[in-house]
């Protein structure tokens, strides 16, 4: 059974857990264990996933599935840095477990991130990707995503990537 539930700051623990988890498995095979846990200890803290679940333009929910975390996405109502016409939200982060890769959560998280950003009267829903996620690429043009231009240089440890803007009409 699946459940979707918006995170609150009580759940900043668990959504630590799922960062670090979800991003380890999405770039084990493109980064060195070492840089994978240089961007965790930097970026996934709990003092971080307070304030993400804390700040007022930000939505994150939580998938579980019998009772267990299964994924999740993180969603700020701002602009794009490409000019879209129209309001924007940014799917800052859409991740699931790989164990439920193929099972159609990534799609439901996807469509859920979608509807928030219309019910809060966006016309843009607007993410960045890294050029190297190959299988998120492919997930968000099938999910209607389109590239609009170069993204910010991302950094993993040592690592350089460049990335990409998508985004879709709402």
């Amino acid at each position: 059974m699946l459940e979707l539930q918006q995170a609150g700051r009580a759940d900043a623990d668990e959504l630590v857990r799922l960062w670090r988890e979800t991003f380890t498995a999405a770039y084990a095979d493109v980064h060195s264990s070492k840089n994978l846990q240089a961007y965790s200890a930097e970026h996934y803290t709990p003092a971080i996933a307070a304030n993400v679940l804390s700040d007022e333009q930000v939505v994150c929910l939580l998938a579980r599935r019998h009772g267990e975390p299964t994924g999740f996405y993180v969603l700020k109502h701002h602009p794009c840095p490409i000019a879209l016409e129209g309001a924007a939200s940014e799917l800052k982060q859409l991740y699931i477990l790989a164990s439920e890769y193929g099972t159609g959560l990534g799609r439901t998280l996807f469509d859920h991130a979608a509807q928030t950003a219309r019910n809060a009267a966006k016309k843009w829903l607007w993410l960045c990707v890294s050029d190297i996620n190959y299988r998120a690429q492919a997930f968000y043009q099938k999910v209607g995503m389109e590239p609009k231009g170069v993204g910010p240089t991302l950094y993993v440890g040592t690592d350089r990537l460049s990335s990409t803007v998508m985004a879709c009409r709402l």
